[in-house]
């Protein structure tokens, strides 16, 4: 009995021990934790956790664990019968018990972003959410898993495939609301890389800015002039709604309601070339990207750097990405990513593929022009769930995306890179892959030679030759191998449909052309001839059966194109008006055409309706 005893008293003693001891290096503990910031929530001080929530979290103490597995279990349960709302409720709560689980943040993201958005009716609603879910990744769960791949994964996939794709009914929504929030602070046109340059070497601290005597001054004239400004911050906040309005001007669109005095915005666009206005509009921009949307300018220009559009003339320069649409911000986010991966596993795999689908993207929607504008209808500011949706617009910012050529050889370098990496890791890569990128070296030969560029398009039809040295359509001369890629092509349309083939490439030409889309355009145009020319070898007017095809010459089918793409009810009315005024200026023969058989048309039909 007494050695029993003993021994109680020996391990009640080294119980005591261990704790002090443990409680001794607590503080260390601690610190480390501070440091790599992976604090775990004390739910009696922690901000982030709801006074509500204070008092039964702290109730649980030890027992935390066990609350965080079951509430856990029940979150996944009422997932699986559809009932987001209640699954949403308790993932909160899961991320307030511990904020260091990454999965729970995870989870409740895509709950929102695919889930929850999918349930709601409009798309200023579905975008709420979806950005809400970025919100959360971005602003929480990275903050207390900073080295979290599968965060940083899960964020650039939102930006990847529920804005950037077309899996969404309001994808084109999306897209437009992440668009117009760009422009407010990159501009209405593609940011070009000295833009981003002044924008990470701006002071980022109002102090140091104000050091310049002129920056000074000029703030001190905005607060004077303006009776709303009572301080720096009010000033500074009320130049970006400034810029806003002067983006809804440049668009064709204006508030009915002017927030600010008439003075103000005299001054400001007195003063628009003013060097104080500048470095203060530097200032309030590069502050609205890395506190509103946590982004570095100095990280965008990097990822211009390497996976910008390059220059035909120097593979080696490239120009920067459009930061309206929704794949550079995923790739920046796998980027950011991608520094913290330390060995090759399924996350850091899945940021690879993130970055080599968004070029893919690029490649493909990569050239995108507002034809269109307005700001696009939102919410109001309120809890999710609690949204209230502001009147429509009558006017929608309305988006025209296609392929930009100028990517090809990044998206394509991506393949081959992804080719080598699985070759490494694995020993193997999946047909599927290697097809996707014979596919997209094909097409990207044949695009470049149209498009003029024959030295680009001889280069990468040698790397498919070097990469496939038995497969004989590849050993044959560059001419010869878009042509037999084009008969292929020709080969598929039914004889019958021949002219209206030509006549829709064309129509697409004209389309493009009035957007701006000029190398598309000529690939569409060059195409078409490519085409008619084929037909006609493959049909020769001796054996009498191009009557069969009923080929006009080229010219007329140029002019049916012409009439179908301004007669066309679903193009835009301002397209139209584009085009038409591209052509006075570049064909003033056909421009005069169109004219003509235009006021033609309004006489029959006035001469019909007999008025």
């Amino acid at each position: 009995m007494r050695k029993n005893y003993g021994i109680s008293v020996i391990l009640a003693l080294s119980i005591v021990t261990l704790l002090a001891a443990g409680l001794w290096r607590l503080g260390v503990i601690n610190d480390l934790r501070r440091q790599y910031k992976i604090e775990i929530a004390n739910p009696l001080k922690d901000s982030e956790v709801t006074s509500e929530l204070r008092l039964p979290t702290a109730a649980l103490f030890t027992f935390r664990s066990l609350a965080i597995d079951y509430l856990w279990i029940r979150a996944d349960k009422l997932k699986i019968a559809g009932q987001y709302f209640d699954a949403l409720h308790l993932a909160r709560l899961i991320c307030t018990l511990q904020p260091n689980l990454a999965s729970v943040w995870d989870f409740q993201a895509w709950n929102m972003a695919y889930n929850i958005s999918y349930a709601m009716r409009t798309g200023p609603e579905r975008w709420q959410w979806i950005m809400s879910a970025i919100k959360l990744l971005r602003d929480e769960g990275l903050v207390y898993n900073p080295h979290s791949l599968k965060l940083y994964r899960s964020l650039a996939w939102i930006f990847q495939h529920k804005i950037g794709s077309i899996s969404d009914d309001y994808h084109r929504f999306y897209k437009e609301r992440l668009a117009y929030e760009m422009m407010i602070l990159l501009g209405p046109s593609v940011v070009t890389n000295e833009e981003l340059t002044a924008l990470r070497d701006v002071p980022r601290d109002w102090k140091e800015l104000a050091q310049d005597p002129q920056v000074a001054e000029f703030a001190q004239k905005l607060i004077q002039i303006e009776p709303k400004f009572n301080s720096i911050e009010d000033m500074l906040a009320g130049l970006l709604e400034i810029r806003e309005i002067i983006l809804q001007g440049i668009l064709g669109y204006q508030r009915t309601e002017p927030k600010y005095s008439v003075d103000l915005r005299r001054f400001v666009m007195e003063n628009v070339t003013s060097p104080a206005l500048r470095k203060l509009d530097l200032f309030i921009r590069s502050k609205a990207l890395r506190q509103q949307w946590k982004m570095e300018p100095g990280l965008m220009l990097k990822i211009n750097n390497m996976y910008g559009p390059i220059d035909y003339e120097n593979e080696d320069q490239h120009f920067s990405l459009d930061w309206r649409l929704p794949y550079p911000h995923a790739i920046y986010w796998a980027m950011q990513g991608l520094q913290y991966a330390k060995k090759k596993d399924l996350d850091e795999t899945n940021l690879h593929r993130v970055v080599y689908q968004s070029l893919q993207g690029m490649f493909e929607y990569g050239f995108m022009q507002i034809f269109a504008a307005a700001p696009p209808p939102s919410v109001t500011a309120r809890e999710p769930g609690q949204e209230v949706l502001e009147p429509q617009q009558s006017i929608r910012l309305r988006l025209y995306n296609s392929q930009d050529l100028r990517m090809f050889t990044i998206a394509y370098q991506a393949t081959l890179d992804l080719i080598q990496s699985y070759i490494e890791e694995v020993g193997k890569v999946s047909g599927g892959i290697i097809a996707g990128s014979t596919n997209l070296g094909r097409s990207g030969v044949v695009d470049l030679y149209l498009a003029g560029h024959r030295k680009l398009a001889l280069k990468y039809l040698d790397n498919l030759r070097q990469r496939f040295p038995d497969i004989s359509d590849y050993q044959v001369t560059l001419d010869n191998f878009v042509r037999n890629q084009m008969k292929l092509q020709v080969s598929e349309i039914s004889p019958k449909y021949a002219s209206n083939y030509i006549v829709d490439l064309l129509r697409d030409a004209y389309g493009r052309y009035a957007l701006g889309d000029d190398e598309q355009a000529v690939i569409r145009e060059r195409w078409a001839q490519q085409v008619m020319k084929i037909l006609k070898e493959e049909y020769p007017e001796e054996e009498d059966k191009t009557a069969r095809l009923n080929l006009l010459d080229f010219g007329q089918l140029r002019w049916l194109a012409m009439q179908g793409f301004l007669n066309d009810p679903l193009v835009d009315q301002a397209i139209k008006e584009v085009l038409l005024a591209r052509l006075k200026i570049n064909d003033p023969e056909m421009y005069d055409r169109v004219m003509q058989e235009l006021r033609k048309s309004q006489e029959q039909r006035r001469d019909f309706s007999g008025q």
